[in-house]
């Protein structure tokens, strides 16, 4: 009896012991797969996203290149800075390309027209290519967090470690539009004699992407460059537009100064690379003279500025028409010069048209209201601003983005932006 006990209790010992091995690994195996989704799967993402911005690149580059040569007829010499950023642009794509029909199209310099067209038609196919593979990639990533989530209800406490890293890389995929968008977006510069705020918005719940954007850009040492641009359409189309819009007007500026003769080669530009004859673009540019307050101006179509000049608040007008390719290219420069302390303030229709309860929009004098009411650093205003929006409105229908510009030249700076919080949102809307 003691024998068949003891083999029993061996047995027994054994089973837990094997039991206890099959559960620790188990564990490993659950904690490699996650530790798989969170680094892998977020680098195949990642190399998916650079792909595309590859193309984005490199049909943007090659549009510039082509201006160059046959619009402007700029010597070789001119024309080789824009053939080493294509060349840049297609070694990328071959170095983030999966297979060998996403991998860069042959392409010589000089190039004729013809040579041109083949290429626009290599890229647009490629970008084709490329969202699929991103689409295919969230989608592996999602049917793999639904297998981890499996695994994870047997090991609780590995679940709850990795589950969080899991979410975020399933997140990043879902979120596409917001990727591609955030890539191009800068990070706000410091441009001496400029206090800047912003605020960028999306209306679409769970989403912080839209088809609105900003721009700050420091063109020298005496001026810097400010834009605010509304892109028709949703998603990655509209995502890629804000980064043609926002790279082709730097790069125009390295040709020109005019505010209003740059959007009329943009308006050009963007007529021949849109894919639809509807789409168009609404924007605001301006740039500032950071020693003596001059800023020059020119907006297609765009809602209304305002100039905070003093105690005054001056509504900017358009100087043109939107972007789009059945309208005319013609776009005005205008002037005005900023005190130290005054200040501009851009944004998009998704101010001026929000409704309150009643259905009544705000409108161009409604937000001067505002403004005049206003004080302290760029930023605390354009905060107080959206405060302001969700106090009147139910929610945020439209996207929107703000740019706030205070000219604050010298030793004045400290004075004019520290008094910040004192009577910021203190008066109620109307």
């Amino acid at each position: 009896m003691l024998v068949v006990k003891t083999e029993l209790g061996a047995l027994f010992v054994s089973r837990q012991a094997a039991i206890t091995i099959l559960l620790v690994l188990g564990l490993a195996a659950a904690f490699a797969y996650a530790v798989r989704l969170s680094y892998f799967g977020a680098t195949d993402i990642t190399n998916a996203f650079a792909y595309q911005t590859s193309v984005v690149a490199a049909q943007r580059d090659s549009e510039l290149l082509e201006v160059e040569q046959f619009d402007r007829r700029a010597s070789q010499a001119q024309l080789r800075p824009y053939e080493t950023l294509l060349a840049s642009d297609l070694q990328r794509i071959d170095a983030f390309a999966d297979t060998e029909a996403e991998r860069a199209p042959y392409f010589a310099f000089p190039a004729t027209e013809q040579g041109y067209e083949a290429l626009t038609a290599d890229l647009e196919r490629r970008q084709d290519l490329g969202k699929d593979r991103f689409e295919a990639t969230v989608r592996g990533n999602r049917h793999s967090r639904d297998l981890s989530n499996a695994l994870f209800a047997f090991v609780a406490l590995l679940f709850a470690s990795v589950v969080g890293r899991l979410r975020r890389t399933i997140e990043e995929g879902r979120s596409l539009v917001e990727r591609l968008q955030r890539a191009f977006i800068s990070r706000r510069p410091e441009i001496p004699g400029v206090d800047l705020g912003s605020v960028l918005l999306s209306a679409t719940r769970g989403s912080n992407v839209g088809g609105d954007t900003h721009d700050a850009f420091a063109l020298d040492g005496r001026s810097a460059m400010f834009l605010v641009a509304d892109v028709s359409g949703k998603g990655i189309e509209a995502a890629v537009d804000t980064a043609l819009i926002k790279y082709t007007i730097r790069t125009l500026f390295s040709v020109d100064s005019d505010p209003g003769s740059i959007l009329a080669r943009f308006s050009r530009m963007y007529d021949a690379s849109a894919q639809d004859p509807e789409t168009f673009v609404v924007l605001f540019l301006a740039v500032l003279d950071l020693a003596d307050g001059t800023v020059r101006y020119a907006s297609a179509g765009h809602e209304p500025a305002w100039a905070m000049i003093g105690q005054e608040v001056v509504v900017l007008p358009p100087t043109g028409s939107i972007v789009n390719a059945e309208l005319p290219t013609d776009f005005k420069t205008r002037e005005l010069h900023l005190q130290p302390g005054d200040a501009l303030v851009i944004a998009t229709d998704g101010l001026t048209e929000s409704r309150d309860a009643r259905g009544q929009q705000l409108g161009a004098s409604g937000v001067s209201i505002w403004l005049s009411e206003l004080s302290g650093s760029a930023q605390t205003m354009a905060d107080a601003i959206v405060r302001r929006l969700r106090r009147r409105s139910s929610r945020i229908a439209d996207d929107l983005a703000i740019l706030v510009i205070r000219f604050v030249p010298g030793p004045r700076r400290a004075a004019l932006v520290a008094p910040a919080e004192q009577a910021v949102g203190a008066a109620a809307p109307p």
